[in-house]
């Protein structure tokens, strides 16, 4: 299993989701009192680091 994302619940409670190595099929976990918050915030940055569209396609200011 491999961490690609976090998420928001409804409750506003933080999930990991996980993508199975083998098979694609993706997975949520809730965050646990001991996980990382360095790894946690690091996956919530990482579309900020990576967008997902060329930053020359947005209007400059």
């Amino acid at each position: 299993m491999e961490p690609i994302a976090v998420a928001l619940d409804g409750s506003g409670e933080w999930a990991v989701i996980h993508r199975c190595l083998a098979c694609g099929v993706l997975h949520s976990n809730r965050v646990a009192g001991d996980d990382s918050l360095v790894m946690l915030m690091a996956l919530a940055a990482r579309p900020l680091a990576a967008p997902p569209v060329p930053m020359d396609y947005l209007p400059g200011p």
